[in-house]
């Protein structure tokens, strides 16, 4: 996963997923922001009030398959301040329904 030029702002970007495997792979539109704050990684807060959700679906990613996901987090954490950050999404490598392995990707990004 990699952060497509020129798509960053204060309140969202563009993501690149690049499956270079040959197994099926599905992500969701769930993720994570985190700044990193002397050379460490911090979860950045959410600036909602109350309970909040992500839509509940799964995106296909064939196999040598590339993606773009736009994400758009100024509902969830308002806009962000100048620094370094990363988003972090979930990713599943499917063999068969219900059999899955989890891993989490990071893109790193920088608003000015």
């Amino acid at each position: 996963m990699i952060v497509k030029d020129g798509t960053v702002s204060s309140t969202g970007l563009t993501v690149i997923f690049e499956n270079n495997s040959d197994k099926q792979c599905v992500y969701g539109e769930e993720f994570l922001l985190e700044k990193k704050v002397n050379g460490s990684w911090y979860q950045v807060p959410v600036a909602l009030d109350g309970n909040y959700g992500f839509n509940s679906i799964g995106y296909d990613l064939d196999p040598s398959g590339n993606r773009e996901m736009t994400i758009d987090w100024d509902w969830i954490y308002g806009s962000l301040d100048a620094g370094e950050y990363r988003i972090v999404k979930d990713i599943l490598d499917v063999k068969k329904a219900g059999d899955y392995d989890k891993y989490s990707l990071t893109a790193e990004f920088t608003i000015g």
